[in-house]
């Protein structure tokens, strides 16, 4: 709410309502115990035992009496601490006049606390008659502290205080802030819960939570907090409201955060936060001013409270909990390592691997070494049949309650197999309408244990409006494990969860709304673990493609067959342009490139060919971001080799044997082979020779060139890696490619710069090498093209861009780069 000024006189600051043109709010206290942890004592001179801070952070920057005076330098587990010092010799520290402090700022904070406090009586009026209960939530850091002295002065005595123990916490939370604050409210109810499952197991289960895939919160945190009061007030339907210490300085996201909102976490729960704009220097002010309980962790330097690693954490966290908390860092920094299916060459790898917050970027099961391999689903025409080894046939008849109703026809029933009858309701245009005349029939496998289920529809219609519930559904029964959200987002109280993990489904009870599969889109476990179809599961080896790359080379043609024979492409026959081997190359290059389907039909990027030529620079485009994607081959070559580097094929071998050290090396080389062949011998590269007096190719949007190769005699002795602007409707592309093989819609500019070959998709600009500015450019300039195509939101710290993957399919994007002049 205020900014603030620098004190001389106190070391501390006064708050003020003038603007200021010191450093961003969000500060913190310095103490003792961090400059000693962190060797800062060699420059600094201080009293050891002194309470009080000495100095002001932001961030790993220090500052004395407003003067910028250190700056910690890449600190992160696994590495040397690096200060830089701005003066000379050594430095002697005052500790800040805490008692003159909050004395100077009094008049300011009691008005600040009288709003909150204000507030806080608003918001239990507004709620506390349409719901069942209301706690005020605890976590052991600073903003929670503050929320439950603020709320304890406020808040009828009734309202409990709950901690969710999340089985993550650092040590210190639960063995001393947790007793020591209730001594301070002791007419209050304190209340510690907890999942049944331990945190090290469901991190097997789950696999370790990155910043896109917080499984964490909802079943350690949230979920436990809803299911105790569901017991506690005695029904399996309650509406809660939640005092919770979060502000909006603290993300981006939180800053549009209303400060009553129904829902956001959990669909039983009405959050209120009487902090939300609140700033860190007024929070510290009034822990000061009321001596209030300050976590040790917060003196040793640590930024914020929470799990012992945390997704959401800095380098710096790690390196300070990994000092004050070995075992227990041990413990899941070692799950990371064994749960990866990266390989370690050593020690310091791993150490490299979790300093260097690789793990906090995953996106799916596919970086895991046992993800949960998506149900295959396959069929023809009106039938459509899913089928995998963790469809269970107890999961799939509970689950099945929450798409629709469902009975046994008699008249197709025989008695080797049990046909049903399925009605779903569902929402068209506002109104409920329902889908009937879908049959199924569920097998169980005695032999190889992969259960199938196959579902028949009426008409396209039906099946168009009903295969992706069903999908869904599928997915909600390969991954359940019983965590017990579900049961703790359900309003209607239709769902159970038994002590040894069973789901239950009331049907009498269940509406099909289907807001348990608004949880991550179907299931925190499936989003967690599951292997994405853009993996391309069918690769049987990265050398798949008989040393034969994707040529258009004057001489052996491909794309040019492909376009004059279509789909007499294949089989192969004595009157085929193209040798035997050549053609089954293909077959595996165009599958990959998207150029044929299941069916072995060309594709809509073949009429694109056809309209624009065998070497459009459109086509070669698109081409190679498909690949990229698709094969496991090219997704490795645009992720792990350098731009402007010149390697020859040896070096690349010896590359792309670090990635896949289980295969052979005549594997790698037969792998490395078909690449150069296809770089050498098709528009995506050119030879040096070739180049003449051209400037450098990457500067050239009318050239598909990705790459410069240089030959010795007649073979390729080495090859460089170029990047290059690309038409937007190549973008335009890659973002529906993604969409629709992630069924996401937005996405952000900072996952498309670190998504590689271990992420669910790579993005446009790691494939061609793109400026992260000339992308974001582009992007705008889609947007006032094909607004009903894309959009962007660029400003006030947001890049998300959005497009309408509901609206508009690939082929019509692209029918756009055919008619393009």
């Amino acid at each position: 709410m205020y900014s603030y000024e620098w004190d001389p006189k106190t070391h501390g600051y006064i708050l003020t309502t003038r603007s200021s043109n010191n450093i961003a709010n969000e500060i913190r206290p310095v103490f003792a115990e961090e400059l000693v942890l962190l060797g800062m004592n060699r420059k600094f001179t201080f009293d050891r035992s002194e309470t009080r801070p000495f100095m002001w952070a932001q961030k790993n920057n220090y500052f004395y009496d407003g003067e910028k005076v250190a700056q910690a330098n890449g600190v992160r587990y696994g590495k040397p601490i690096e200060i830089d010092y701005f003066f000379d010799k050594r430095m002697k520290l005052q500790p800040v006049d805490v008692d003159s402090m909050v004395t100077k700022n009094a008049h300011i904070m009691t008005l600040l606390t009288a709003d909150a406090k204000r507030r806080v009586k608003e918001m239990y009026d507004a709620t506390i008659n349409q719901s069942d209960v209301a706690y005020i939530a605890f976590s052991g850091g600073k903003d929670s502290v503050v929320t439950l002295d603020i709320c304890h002065q406020t808040l009828p005595l009734s309202v409990p205080v709950i901690y969710s123990d999340t089985d993550m916490e650092l040590p210190v939370s639960v063995e001393y802030v947790w007793p020591e604050v209730q001594k301070r409210y002791p007419d209050r109810e304190f209340v510690k819960v907890k999942a049944n499952t331990s945190a090290i197991k469901n991190w097997e289960i789950f696999g370790p939570p990155s910043r896109t895939i917080r499984w964490c919160c909802s079943v350690h945190k949230s979920t436990p907090a809803i299911l105790y009061l569901k017991n506690r007030v005695g029904s399996d339907r309650i509406r809660a409201v939640a005092f919770l210490g979060v502000r909006g300085e603290e993300s981006q996201s939180r800053s549009n955060y209303e400060d009553i909102s129904l829902g956001v976490k959990n669909a039983s729960q009405t959050n209120c936060m009487p902090i939300l704009d609140w700033s860190s220097h007024e929070l510290w002010l009034y822990i000061f001013a009321n001596e209030l309980l300050i976590n040790p962790v917060y003196l040793s330097g640590l930024t914020r409270v929470g799990c012992i690693l945390c997704p959401e954490s800095s380098g710096k966290h790690s390196l300070i909990v990994s000092k004050l908390f070995p075992e227990s860092f041990k413990k899941f920094a070692d799950l990371i390592i064994k749960t990866s299916d990266k390989t370690f060459k050593n020690k310091q790898d791993e150490k490299d691997f979790i300093g260097e917050l690789a793990w906090h970027a995953r996106q799916s099961g596919v970086v895991l070494r046992e993800p949960i391999i998506a149900p295959i689903e396959y069929g023809n025409q009106l039938t459509s049949v899913f089928k995998s080894v963790d469809l269970s046939k107890q999961k799939f008849f509970e689950w099945i309650n929450t798409i629709g109703i469902y009975r046994v026809d008699s008249s197709l029933s025989t008695e080797k197999s049990t046909v049903y009858d399925l009605t779903i309701p569902v929402k068209l245009d506002g109104n409920r309408s329902i889908l009937t005349d879908i049959t199924f029939v569920y097998e169980e496998s005695v032999k190889n244990k992969w259960d199938s289920v196959s579902f028949a529809f009426p008409n396209t219609e039906v099946q168009t409006i009903a295969l992706p519930l069903l999908r869904s559904l599928v997915k909600k029964v390969v991954s359940c494990v019983g965590c017990g959200t579900c049961e703790a987002n359900c309003v209607f109280g239709a769902i159970t969860t038994t002590p040894q993990g069973y789901v239950r489904i009331d049907s009498q009870k269940c509406v099909q709304c289907r807001t348990c599969y608004d949880i991550s889109k179907a299931c925190w476990r499936f989003r967690s673990m599951s292997f994405p179809d853009t993996a391309k599961t069918n690769d049987i080896s990265i050398n798949a493609y008989k040393k034969f790359g994707l040529r258009e080379d004057g001489v052996n043609n491909w794309i040019s067959v492909l376009v004059e024979r279509g789909e007499k492409f294949f089989p192969w026959n004595s009157s085929h342009p193209l040798g035997n081997k050549m053609v089954e190359s293909a077959r595996v290059w165009f599958n990959h490139a998207e150029l044929i389907d299941s069916q072995k039909k060309p594709t809509k990027l073949v009429e694109l060919f056809k309209q624009k030529g065998p070497t459009s620079v459109d086509g070669w485009e698109l081409l190679w971001f498909t690949l990229a994607n698709n094969s496991r081959l090219i997704r490795w070559f645009v992720s792990d080799v350098e731009f402007n580097k010149a390697f020859t094929p040896e070096e690349l071998t010896l590359k792309l044997s670090a990635y896949f050290p289980t295969y052979e090396l005549i594997t790698l080389e037969g792998a490395i082979i078909s690449l150069k062949d296809m770089l050498t011998k098709s528009p995506l590269g050119i030879d040096e020779l070739q180049l003449g007096e051209k400037s450098h190719p990457s500067n050239h949007v009318d050239s598909a060139m990705v790459v410069l190769w240089t030959k010795k005699g007649k073979s390729c002795k080495s090859i460089t890696r170029l990047p290059r602007n690309v038409r937007s409707l190549t973008l335009l592309y890659s973002l529906y490619f993604i969409a629709r093989n992630t069924k996401r819609s937005a996405f952000t500019v900072r996952e498309m710069l670190t998504s590689d070959k271990d992420s669910p998709f790579v993005s446009p600009i790691v494939a061609f090498g793109l400026d992260s500015e000339m992308f974001r450019r582009q992007c705008e300039g889609l947007r006032s093209r094909y607004p009903d195509y894309i959009g962007t939101v660029f400003t006030h710290g947001n890049d998300e861009i959005e497009v309408f993957p509901e609206r508009h399919t690939l082929d019509e994007i692209i029918t756009l780069c055919i008619s393009e002049t």
